[in-house]
């Protein structure tokens, strides 16, 4: 392998993760009968972190297109799992709340998610989890050209994110 090759291994590694992540935990998903694309879940778990975000807030900060972000949060809002309040500093806002049916469903996808994220980290030492979270962290704020914010959506300890057991 040429060093030129060895170069563009880490894209391709990075890739296969990607892909073999959202296998398992769509996988998962369906086996848990949560039959509801990862987008969604991810838009959800904006609204978890962020109590009362607007969906413009939602857009800055993921670097999401705000068309696509107000899809989203329609079809969440058609299917009870969130709600939209007044703002109450701003009337041509509202901000984005998850009901009842939406907070025990993210319930759910955080038991499954937990699950698929102890099966992909069996194995490894919390410090070697860290590591990886830190250069793929550095890895993806290079590429980036909007400002998109970090959010821990697992958890913020490695014990609430499955870390720090082997399964």
């Amino acid at each position: 392998m040429t060093e030129e090759d060895q170069v563009h291994v880490p894209g391709e590694t990075l890739h296969r993760l990607v892909h073999a992540y959202k296998r398992r935990l769509m996988h998962a998903m369906q086996a848990a009968d949560m039959p509801m694309p990862i987008s969604h879940k991810r838009v959800m778990k904006w609204i978890v972190k962020i109590p009362g975000i607007t969906a413009q807030q939602m857009a800055e900060k993921s670097g999401q297109d705000k068309g696509r972000i107000t899809r989203l949060l329609k079809e969440l809002e058609n299917d009870g799992l969130i709600e939209r309040r007044p703002h109450p500093e701003d009337r041509r806002s509202q901000t984005l709340h998850l009901t009842a049916a939406g907070s025990a469903k993210m319930e759910d996808f955080r038991a499954v998610e937990k699950e698929v994220r102890s099966r992909m980290t069996s194995g490894l030492t919390p410090q070697q989890i860290h590591d990886f979270v830190e250069i793929a962290n550095l890895m993806s704020d290079n590429l980036e050209t909007h400002k998109c914010k970090k959010l821990d959506f697992a958890g913020d300890s490695p014990n609430d994110q499955g870390l720090g057991t082997k399964e």
